[in-house]
C-alpha cells in the first residue's frame, strides 16, 4: 500500500512537471512604418508599409486626414491607395477591425525648393 502511495505521488509530480509552459504568442501591433511618397496630389498612388494590416482588406479602410481612400491593393504589410480628391494635408491612417494605426503625415501638394517660386524672365 505504501508503494502505491509513492508511485501515485511520483506520477503526480511527473504530470505537473510536464505542464505546457510555452508562452502565448504576442500580437504584432497595427503600425504604419513608411509612406511613399510622403506628398502628392489627388489620384496619385501611395504605398503604405507597416504591420498587422491583415491579409485581405475586408472592411478595413485607409484615410487621408479623415477622408476615405480607394484601395488598389492590400496585404498584411503593404497597402496601395489613391489620394482622395477631397484630401488635404494631414495624417494617413489605416483602420483595421475598429483599431487605428499611428498616423503618418502626408502633404498635399508637394512643395520642392523651387516649386511655387516666381522667377523673373528678361
Amino acid at each position: 500500500m505504501r508503494n502505491l502511495f509513492f508511485i501515485g505521488l511520483l506520477i503526480l509530480f511527473l504530470l505537473l512537471g510536464c505542464a505546457n509552459n510555452t508562452p502565448s504568442p504576442t500580437s504584432v501591433p497595427l503600425i504604419i512604418t513608411e509612406v511613399n511618397p510622403v506628398c502628392g496630389v489627388a489620384g496619385e498612388t501611395i504605398i503604405i508599409t507597416g504591420t498587422s494590416f491583415g491579409d485581405t482588406q475586408g472592411s478595413s479602410v485607409v484615410t487621408f486626414n479623415g477622408v476615405s481612400a480607394v484601395v488598389t491593393s492590400w496585404s498584411n504589410t503593404q497597402v496601395s491607395a489613391l489620394v482622395p480628391q477631397a484630401a488635404i494635408t494631414g495624417d494617413i491612417v489605416v483602420r483595421v477591425s475598429g483599431a487605428n494605426s499611428n498616423g503618418i503625415r502626408f502633404t498635399i501638394p508637394c512643395f520642392g525648393p523651387m516649386q511655387g517660386m516666381i522667377v523673373d524672365q528678361f
